[in-house]
């Protein structure tokens, strides 16, 4: 039976070009009819820890709140369950070698070494070391010591893969279970929404050009916020705007609702 899920995402509302303005931009609701056989569940780095304090109590609080429940209402549902923690937390997991060929086993390059810019340009050493910049998300000149949640080194608990779940290190990988099992719909969670959701190439917009239905847990997602964004998560607001302008997404109280 179809699990019956109510998705969103923005379209114009615009009935010619006099009126065809970016205020007639807004959601439409419309309902999907998805077979499980046909439907996997991605998680996207859902993993124990993190450098950025304020994010991992976040993702952690989402983690067995709002998608630890998702994926126990997508296995009874007969979903295929997928986990996407990063190549090199997935290669600890013994499910990952499923679907793995020589580029994932031995972490062969995706092609020759560029020949410009300059190496020495691009690590930002020498003469242009002037263009570096200070980290994005680590203590600028700090040397440790570290504390134990500051290096991610598997899959939350909350969310641990089950021995008939897949783990995935590529979007190749991922690509090759989907054709393997005739999968045509990917529903994602994870983090970070405006990063690795985003643009991992196993996350929406890689999977969305192979030519997927891509829908997202709106509420199972959280991007890496600033200063400026924080009080009302701006970048996670936006993030999950992008990808309703080109996919969908849904809430994890519909998900389990379709499941059941």
């Amino acid at each position: 039976m179809p699990i019956q899920l109510p998705v969103r995402y923005l379209a114009m509302q615009s009935a010619g070009p006099d009126d065809n303005v970016e205020s007639n931009i807004t959601t439409v609701q419309t309902v999907f009819d998805l077979e499980p056989k046909e439907t996997a569940l991605v998680m996207v780095d859902t993993w124990n820890k993190h450098h950025v304090k304020s994010h991992k109590e976040r993702t952690g609080r989402i983690m067995r709140d709002k998608i630890a429940p998702a994926i126990k209402a997508a296995r009874e549902a007969g979903l295929t369950i997928v986990h996407g923690p990063s190549p090199r937390i997935a290669k600890e997991y013994p499910q990952w070698v499923r679907y793995a060929g020589d580029s994932e086993f031995f972490d062969l390059p995706s092609g020759p070494a560029p020949d410009w810019p300059p190496a020495e340009f691009r690590r930002k050493e020498g003469a242009y070391a002037k263009y570096k910049r200070l980290p994005g998300e680590t203590p600028p000149g700090y040397d440790g010591p570290y504390p134990d949640w500051w290096r991610y080194d598997a899959i939350a608990a909350a969310v641990k893969p089950e021995p008939d779940d897949f783990v995935i290190a590529t979007g190749n990988q991922l690509h090759r279970l989907l054709r393997d099992r005739k999968i045509l719909h990917l529903i994602y969670t994870g983090f970070a929404t405006n990063i690795c959701v985003t643009y991992r190439d196993y996350g929406v917009r890689a999977m969305g050009d192979r030519g997927y239905t891509i829908i997202l847990l709106r509420d199972c997602t959280t991007g890496i916020e600033t200063r400026e964004t924080i009080a009302d998560f701006s970048t996670t607001r936006w993030a999950i705007q992008e990808i309703e302008r080109r996919y969908f997404s849904a809430t994890s109280e519909d998900f389990v609702k379709a499941c059941k």
